[in-house]
C-alpha cells in the first residue's frame, strides 16, 4: 500500500506539501524517509525521485534517483536535488532542463534556487533547438533567470554553431517569457551596386513600460554610417512615434538627415488630435534610403496638425497643413497650397420621419504659397435629399446649393473678391430584379438597371484660382457623383443622363461572390468649366466597367476598365489576380493609365517545404521596358534558427538608373527576434505577405 502524508506551510500562505510513496521509514514524528516511486506535490511544484528525505521542523527536504522536477517556470532531471520549502530555495546537481515559455532546453552543472522567481545556472549550456539537433548552442559559466523581470542574464558566454565557437559575450541578455526587453536584435547585411555594403545593428531599449527605443547603426561602405532612432511612447490618452535619420554621405560629401515625428491624442469618444511632422534634407534622401521603415519616396512631404470633434449631429475639423517639395523637378507654385488653417464645421441631421434628409457643411480655408495667388475661401453647402427605398426599387432626388466666396491676394486685375453661387439638382433612380440562378447550389441572380440624372448650369470660372481641385478619376462609380471635379474651386456644369447596369451572383447564404457592372454618361451640352481652359465637346462618356469575382475564400479576381469610344481604345486598365492563405500569396497585375504608366507585376510567396519558402516579385514597365522592383528570395526556418537572402533591382524614378541589392538575415530564436528590413521591403512589395519568422 502507498503511503501519503502531508505538511502545511504557513509561513506565508498556506501551502500543502503531500508526499505519495511505496514505502515510509520514521525514526521520529520530525524526520521522514520515503522510499520508492516517490511523487511530491507542493503548489505548481511537483517532484519524483526514488528516495526523498524531509526534516518537518526545518522543511528540508532532499531527494535522488531517477530524479525530476518542475515548477511554473521549467522542468528538469537532475543527480540530486536540496529543497527548502519554508524559504522557496534549493539546489539542484548535474541538472538538465526545459524552459517551457520559450522552448530553450539546456544542461547545467549546478542550479541554486533562491526564491520561486530567481535561478542561477552554473557551467550551463544551452539551445533553442530540437534535441538531436544541436544547430547552435550558449554555453556560459553563469547564467541567471529572473522570472519577476522575464529575463535572463549569461556571464562569459560562448556561441558555438554545431561545435565551432563563433562568438563570445561577456555579458548577455535575452527573454524568457513574452515580455519586451533590450537587447541586440539580429543584424542586416545587404550589398547594392550604389551604397555598397550595408550592415545594420538595431538595438532595442525597453525605457519603460509605456516607453521604448530602436536604435540602428546603418553602415554603407561607400556613403559612411547612418544613425537611425525609433522612438515610441503610449498613454492613456496619448501615443507617438519619433524616427531621425541622418549620416554624412561620403558620396556627395554632405550631411543628409530625415525627421518624423507622429501624434495621437484622443480627449475622449468626441474630441481627437493628431500630429504629423516631417522634414528631409534633400531631395534624394527618400529614394536612395527607402529601404528604411516609414520612408517611402514622394514628390511632396506632407506635415499637419488636425483636431476633430463631434457633438450630436455636428462634426468639426480644424487643420493646419504644408508640405515641403521633395521632388526637384516640381517647382514652388505646382506644389500644394499650405492650408493654414482649415476649418470645417458639418451637420449631417436624423432623416425625418417620412424620409427627408438635409445635411449642411461649411469649410472656410486660408491657402498660402511662396509665390502665386493666395487668399481665403468660404464654403456653404447646404442640400437636401428625399430617399424612397423598398426591396425592389430606389429613387433619391437631390437638391444641393453651393455658395463659395473668396478674399484673395495677388490675383490678376485686382479681382481679390470672388463669388460663385450654384445649384446641383440630381436624381438617382434603380431597379432590383432576383431570379434563381441555380436549384442545386441555391445561387441567385440579380439585374439592376441604374439611371442617373444630373442638371448643374453654367457659370464662368476661369477667374477662380485652382486652390485644390483636380479631375476626378474616371471609373464606374463616379458616374454617379454631382461633380466631375474634387475640391470646391471648380464646379462642372452639365446636363447628362448616366445609364448603368449591375448583375450579381449570390450563394446560399446571400453572400456576394460575383458581380459585373458598366456603364456611360450621355451628355446634352458641351462642358464649358474647366482647368485648363478647354471644352469638353463629347456627346458621351468614356464606357465605364467593373468586374469583382471570388471563387473561392483564398480567390479574388478584379477587372476595371475605362474604354474611349471616340479612340477606340482603352486609356484605363487594372486587372488583379489574386490567391491568399496563412502560407501562400499569389498576385498577378496589370495597370495601363493611356500612355502614362503601363506595368506588369506577379509576385508569389510559396512555401516549398516544410522549412523552406520562397517568394518573388517582377513589377516591369512596359513603356521605359524597365523593372520598377523585382524581388527574389528565400527564407529557411528551423526549430532553433532560421535565415533569409533577398535580392532586389529597382529603377530610379526616371528609369535612367537600375540600384542592385542583395540582404541577408540570420536569426538564433531565443538570442534575439527577426530584424525588419527584409520583412519590411516584402511587406511593402508583396501583397499579402506575412513575415515568416
Amino acid at each position: 500500500m502507498p503511503v501519503v502524508t502531508r505538511q502545511i506551510d504557513t509561513t506565508v500562505e498556506p501551502l500543502i506539501t503531500e508526499i505519495l510513496a511505496d514505502q515510509l521509514y520514521s525514526e521520529n514524528n520530525n524526520f521522514l524517509k520515503f522510499n520508492g516511486n516517490v511523487r511530491v506535490t507542493r503548489g505548481e511544484q511537483k517532484l519524483s525521485a526514488e528516495q526523498v528525505q524531509l526534516d518537518r521542523i526545518s522543511s528540508l527536504l532532499s531527494a535522488n534517483g531517477h530524479l525530476s522536477f518542475s515548477d511554473q517556470l521549467f522542468s528538469l532531471k537532475a543527480e540530486n536535488i536540496e529543497l527548502d520549502n519554508k524559504n522557496n530555495t534549493g539546489i539542484f546537481d548535474l541538472a538538465e532542463f526545459q524552459m517551457y515559455e520559450n522552448h530553450l532546453r539546456g544542461s547545467a552543472k549546478k542550479i541554486v534556487q533562491f526564491d520561486t522567481e530567481q535561478r542561477e545556472l552554473y557551467d550551463v549550456s544551452y539551445t533553442t533547438c530540437d534535441p538531436q539537433q544541436n544547430n547552435w548552442s550558449l554555453n556560459a559559466s553563469k547564467l541567471r533567470l529572473n522570472q519577476q523581470e522575464g529575463r535572463g542574464t549569461a556571464l562569459h558566454a560562448v556561441l558555438r554553431i554545431k561545435d565551432i565557437p563563433v562568438f563570445y559575450f561577456p555579458w548577455f541578455q535575452f527573454p524568457i517569457d513574452n515580455r519586451r526587453m533590450s537587447g541586440i536584435l539580429a543584424p542586416t547585411i545587404s550589398q547594392t551596386n550604389i551604397a555598397g555594403t550595408q550592415l545594420a545593428l538595431p538595438f532595442y531599449w525597453n525605457q519603460a513600460e509605456n516607453f521604448d527605443m530602436t536604435l540602428t547603426p546603418y553602415w554603407y561602405s561607400n556613403r559612411g554610417t547612418q544613425l537611425n532612432t525609433e522612438n515610441r511612447y503610449l498613454f492613456e490618452k496619448n501615443e507617438g512615434q519619433l524616427n531621425l535619420s541622418g549620416l554624412k554621405d561620403k558620396l556627395i560629401d554632405d550631411n543628409r538627415w530625415y525627421r518624423r515625428w507622429t501624434h495621437e491624442t484622443n480627449f475622449n469618444d468626441n474630441y481627437h488630435a493628431s500630429i504629423l511632422i516631417q522634414r528631409v534634407s534633400d531631395s534624394e534622401f527618400m529614394e536612395d534610403f527607402d529601404h528604411l521603415d516609414t520612408i517611402t519616396p514622394v514628390d511632396y512631404l506632407k506635415s499637419s496638425v488636425e483636431f476633430s470633434g463631434l457633438i450630436a449631429d455636428w462634426s468639426s475639423q480644424l487643420l493646419f497643413e504644408q508640405h515641403q517639395i521633395v521632388n526637384d523637378e516640381k517647382t514652388i507654385t505646382s506644389s500644394p497650397y499650405k492650408r493654414l488653417p482649415r476649418l470645417t464645421v458639418d451637420r449631417i441631421m436624423t432623416p425625418f420621419d417620412n424620409g427627408l434628409s438635409i445635411d449642411w457643411k461649411n469649410e472656410w480655408v486660408r491657402f498660402d504659397k511662396e509665390e502665386g495667388i493666395t487668399g481665403n475661401r468660404l464654403h456653404i453647402a447646404p442640400s437636401i435629399s428625399y430617399p424612397i427605398e423598398e426591396s425592389y426599387y430606389f429613387l433619391k432626388p437631390a437638391l444641393q446649393l453651393d455658395y463659395t466666396r473668396y478674399a484673395l491676394d495677388n490675383n490678376t486685375d485686382d479681382l481679390n473678391s470672388l463669388q460663385r453661387s450654384m445649384p446641383l439638382f440630381s436624381l438617382d433612380s434603380g431597379l432590383i430584379f432576383e431570379r434563381q440562378a441555380s436549384i442545386s447550389k441555391n445561387w441567385t441572380q440579380t439585374l439592376e438597371p441604374r439611371l442617373y440624372f444630373l442638371y448643374v448650369p453654367y457659370e464662368d470660372q476661369s477667374d477662380i484660382p485652382d486652390f485644390d481641385s483636380s479631375l476626378q478619376a474616371e471609373n464606374y462609380n463616379n458616374l454617379f457623383i454631382n461633380n466631375r471635379f474634387s475640391g470646391v474651386d471648380r464646379i462642372g456644369d452639365t446636363r447628362q443622363i448616366t445609364l448603368g447596369i449591375t448583375t450579381r451572383l449570390l450563394d446560399a447564404n446571400n453572400k456576394e461572390f460575383f458581380s459585373a457592372s458598366i456603364g456611360q454618361a450621355y451628355y446634352a451640352d458641351e462642358r464649358e468649366v474647366s482647368l485648363n481652359a478647354t471644352i469638353d465637346t463629347r456627346e458621351k462618356s468614356s464606357l465605364m466597367s467593373v468586374v469583382n469575382f471570388k471563387p473561392q475564400a483564398e480567390w479574388d479576381i478584379q477587372l476595371a476598365n475605362v474604354y474611349d469610344q471616340q479612340e477606340k481604345e482603352s486609356v484605363q486598365t487594372d486587372i488583379s489576380i489574386r490567391k491568399q492563405s496563412v502560407e501562400k500569396v499569389f498576385n498577378a497585375e496589370y495597370h495601363l493609365r493611356d500612355d502614362k504608366l503601363e506595368q506588369t507585376t506577379f509576385s508569389v510567396v510559396y512555401p516549398v517545404s516544410v522549412n523552406w519558402t520562397v517568394f518573388a516579385k517582377l513589377q516591369h514597365s512596359l513603356i521605359h521596358d524597365k523593372p520598377v522592383q523585382d524581388l527574389f528570395g528565400v527564407a529557411y526556418e528551423s526549430c532553433c534558427w532560421g535565415f533569409k537572402m533577398l535580392y532586389e533591382e529597382s529603377s530610379d524614378k526616371d528609369f535612367e538608373e537600375i540600384d542592385r541589392a542583395v540582404y541577408f538575415q540570420l536569426t538564433f530564436k531565443g538570442l534575439s527576434s527577426a530584424g525588419k528590413d527584409i520583412n519590411s521591403l516584402l511587406e511593402d512589395g508583396i501583397l499579402g505577405y506575412q513575415p515568416v519568422f
